[in-house]
């Protein structure tokens, strides 16, 4: 019965990844004023987490007013929740604190790796 009950969790794990489970979040930085990676490219199911290494407070603020996300203030040393995208496209954001001199992009592609 043990060997079947470590069958079963390990098909449940090699299925989850095709459904679009996504491990760990993608982490962005925030630095003096830049994100790094400027323009980031991830699949639909997956997160994405700032982390800020800067002195000061940012936020990564979606350009439609944050319609799409608002990570809200990041202070120095702290990351923000991730943010989980679900539709393809490309998703324009900047730093409500230090305006678009702070931008950056995520480029969303189909999910599975199909580009």
């Amino acid at each position: 019965m043990n060997r079947l009950c470590v069958f079963l969790v390990a098909c449940a794990l090699l299925l989850a990844v095709p459904l679009g489970w996504s491990a760990e979040p993608i982490t962005v930085k925030m630095k003096s004023l830049s994100y790094d990676p400027r323009e980031l490219e991830i699949h639909v199911g997956d997160s994405v987490m700032w982390t800020n290494e800067a002195r000061t407070t940012h936020t990564a603020t979606s350009d439609d007013e944050g319609k799409t996300f608002d990570t809200g203030e990041i202070e120095p040393g702290k990351s923000s929740k991730p943010v989980k995208f679900e539709k393809e496209g490309e998703v324009k954001y900047h730093c409500k604190i230090h305006g678009k001199t702070m931008s950056g992009t995520v480029v969303v592609k189909p999910a599975g790796g199909k580009d």
